[in-house]
């Protein structure tokens, strides 16, 4: 429910607001996911495989010696697939830096990959979110990034991320506050265009 049609259009209205006052161009991406984070599977599975075992080594009840050698391994198998829709299992066995880490590369990619880093003012700015990781990073352009004061991105990252935990609307409303900073750093010219898409680059599922 992060990306319900509240939340849509309240990030199509941040956007407006942002471009309206402002010579910046704003892209919104919003992932499920940065990375797979296996290792999380990983440990789950022979974790739960290891308890099996003990159990049936251990337990009153014989077991055959094939179902101390198979049954182990199903379990963890099973478990370690589970994981899968458990996303925050991921997220709490993965120390923060990585996730973080994560974050930023996919959103460099997606920087590149969306055309952010081609309007003709150096003024795109790629305003990254991952849910699994609950994490917010802001990408601009040489242009913009120039202009704004030290520590803006990193402010408005912690303030974004503040905000995850309330659902996406909450989000785009703090993104929207980020309008006058970027008019005072970017100020709107007459002869702006819209040169990047405003539509939600998301690959979580429509509610």
């Amino acid at each position: 429910m992060f990306l319900d049609d509240a939340a849509r259009t309240a990030f199509a209205r941040a956007v407006e607001q942002i471009e309206a006052g402002s010579a910046v161009e704003v892209v919104v991406a919003i992932r499920r996911r940065s990375a797979a984070y296996r290792h999380a599977n990983v440990i789950v599975g022979a974790v739960l495989a290891f308890a099996a075992l003990a159990v049936m080594l251990f337990a009153e009840e014989s077991f055959s010696l094939a179902s101390i050698l198979v049954d182990p391994f199903v379990v963890g198998l099973a478990a370690g697939g589970l994981v899968e829709v458990a996303p925050q299992v991921k997220r709490w066995l993965t120390p923060r830096p990585r996730l973080r880490a994560e974050v930023l590369r996919a959103a460099r990619a997606a920087f590149v990959e969306r055309g952010v880093h081609a309007t003709t003012g150096r003024s795109g700015v790629l305003v990254y979110i991952s849910w699994l990781e609950q994490e917010v990073a802001l990408v601009p352009d040489l242009g913009i990034a120039a202009e704004l004061p030290h520590g803006a991105i990193a402010g408005a990252e912690d303030a974004l991320r503040g905000k995850l935990a309330a659902g996406g609307a909450a989000v785009a409303d703090e993104l929207a506050r980020l309008a006058t900073a970027m008019g005072v750093a970017m100020p709107h010219r007459n002869d702006d265009v819209n040169e990047l898409p405003d539509a939600i680059d998301s690959d979580m599922r429509h509610r």
